[in-house]
C-alpha cells in the first residue's frame, strides 16, 4: 500500500492489523476475504523485517486455507506457495529438519477422468 512504498512500514503494518481484526469481526475468521488479509498482513510483516512472524502467519494461513478450501483450491495452491517464499527467505536453524507442516499430498488431476 502507499505507507509500504513510502517507507512508513510500521503505519502500513497499524492499518493492516486493524483491516485483519475488522474483517475477523464483520465476516468472521474463515471468509476467503479475511484469509487474504492475513496474507497481506503477512507480506506487510515480511517486508519490515518480522520474518518470523511472516513466516508463522503463513502456515496459519495455509492451514486455514487447507481447512475451510480444501488442499486443491486455487487460493490455497497460492497459500502454499507463499509459504514456501517465506520458508526460502527465513533463516532456519537447521536445514536438515524437516518442515513441520502437514503432510502433503499433490492434487489429483481431475481434469482428465476416464469415462
Amino acid at each position: 500500500n502507499s505507507y509500504s512504498n513510502a517507507g512508513r512500514l510500521q503505519d502500513a503494518l497499524d492499518l493492516y492489523e486493524r483491516v485483519v481484526a475488522d474483517h475477523e469481526r464483520v465476516l468472521g475468521p474463515d471468509h476467503p476475504d479475511t484469509l487474504r488479509a492475513r496474507h497481506n498482513l503477512a507480506v506487510s510483516y515480511s517486508k519490515s523485517g518480522r520474518l518470523q512472524d511472516a513466516l508463522d502467519l503463513c502456515e496459519q494461513v495455509l492451514a486455514d486455507h487447507e481447512r475451510v478450501l480444501g488442499p486443491d483450491h486455487p487460493h490455497t495452491l497460492l497459500a502454499r506457495n507463499n509459504l514456501a517464499l517465506a520458508r526460502d527467505v527465513v533463516p532456519q536453524p537447521d536445514a536438515a529438519t524437516p518442515p513441520t507442516t502437514p503432510d502433503y499430498q499433490p492434487p489429483v488431476d481431475t481434469r482428465e477422468q476416464p469415462l
